[in-house]
């Protein structure tokens, strides 16, 4: 294996921990607050693109009507979500985040960041230096990586 392959993989090697055990903090705040990983997915589409219809959004879940049509009906009984129909066309059901639901995301990024805020200040100025232009070469190198739907045949 060539030298930079090989470190590549150490990189990763030391890296899978971390992001495993950050990724399993994560989802144990999202149990905590009755949020799925599928409640996520949606609610993050809906930050991303704003209202969208019913319809939309299982295209961008990757899953059938009925299946967003229950998702909802959890999401909005908690405060979530809320449905409204299309002012152009009465049959559209449009899907938005509720202030609450956008306060949830809001929260779970906030604990996020704090945790790694948290582990940075354990750094000395030389190491987050360091970091940084580590970081900010690997996001450099991931803009010239596909995106994974462009590496499927």
């Amino acid at each position: 294996m060539p030298m930079r392959e090989a470190i590549a993989e150490e990189l990763i090697e030391q890296m899978a921990p971390l992001i495993a055990g950050e990724r399993s903090i994560f989802a144990q705040r999202c149990h905590e607050r009755s949020i799925s990983m599928g409640h996520l997915h949606l609610m993050t589409q809906l930050e991303e693109h704003g209202p969208l219809p019913m319809s939309r959004i299982a295209e961008l879940l990757g899953t059938a009507l009925p299946n967003v049509t229950g998702m909802t009906d959890r999401m909005e009984e908690r405060g979530l979500v809320e449905r409204t129909r299309d002012t152009t066309d009465r049959r559209v059901v449009m899907l938005s985040l509720t202030p609450k639901g956008l306060a949830q995301l809001h929260e779970l990024t906030v604990l996020r960041r704090q945790r790694l805020s948290t582990a940075l200040t354990h750094l000395t100025a030389g190491q987050q230096m360091t970091l940084l232009r580590s970081i900010k070469n690997l996001r450099a190198a991931f803009e010239r990586v596909p995106s994974q739907g462009d590496l499927i045949p």
